[in-house]
């Protein structure tokens, strides 16, 4: 496991208001582990996370468990809480969804003649996120994306389906994007869709946003769990583009 989050220096999360205190401490913890500001298997300690936050501990541990019962969290015995690491199988089907989900989105976009104004506003935010060096607001923003995407399909179930896992999706991408050199390539590799949509290229959208999803899995694989792993990828992965 990483390092206990007491071990470390500096606060990583916004004191909250004492108005809805059990809710605001839930947001801010699922906040700061979604977007990687704390580790996968960082360890999460009650007294900490109270001390930073500037409320009791009863309801950082409320937020704590039900983060576990997200699956973001997870508890371990006489242990602790700690960050959830995903394994390479985990990881591939996140990755798996994804591809069948956006790569359907993209066609009902386009098919219901949806203009692309939203997902555009988007692509503009991440910029000025990667200008500011907000590397946690930039794959907020990245998730936002896409989840506009599946909800522009004018299916609410699919967008449903792409919401449940919106949380995993950003872990995903916080641990991608942490290894751009520069951020502001994650905003533009964007554009190629946005392009395609633009033209009402159904089959070319749908390839640009397969490419886009599976383009960053192996370098990830190869990151983080070195290169026997990231040689299954391509087998693992379901790219019907």
């Amino acid at each position: 496991m990483a390092a206990s989050s007491t071990a470390r220096g500096g606060a990583r999360l916004p004191r909250v208001k004492r108005t809805s205190v059990a809710e605001s401490a839930y947001n801010a913890i699922r906040a700061s582990v979604v977007s990687g500001r704390f580790s996968p298997g960082e360890q999460l300690v009650e007294a900490r996370l109270a001390d930073e936050l500037g409320v009791s501990r009863g309801p950082v541990r409320e937020a704590l468990r039900r983060l576990c019962e997200e699956g973001l969290l997870v508890d371990i015995l006489h242990r602790g809480t700690f960050v959830r690491e995903f394994g390479p199988r985990e990881l591939v089907d996140i990755y798996n969804v994804r591809i069948g989900l956006e790569s359907v989105a993209v066609r009902l976009m386009i098919r219901a003649g949806r203009p692309a104004r939203r997902l555009a506003a988007h692509v503009e935010e991440m910029r000025a996120a990667a200008g500011a060096g907000d590397i946690a607001e930039l794959s907020a923003l990245e998730v936002r994306f896409h989840e506009t995407l599946c909800e522009l399909s004018d299916n609410p179930l699919l967008a449903s389906v792409f919401r449940s896992i919106s949380a995993h999706v950003q872990m995903a991408v916080s641990f991608d994007n942490a290894s751009y050199d520069d951020p502001l390539e994650i905003a533009e590799e964007h554009t190629p869709i946005l392009e395609a949509i633009d033209a009402a290229d159904e089959a070319l959208a749908v390839r640009r946003v397969c490419e886009h999803i599976v383009c960053s899995v192996e370098p990830l694989f190869l990151r983080l769990y070195g290169t026997a792993a990231s040689a299954d990828v391509s087998r693992l992965l379901s790219n019907p583009a």
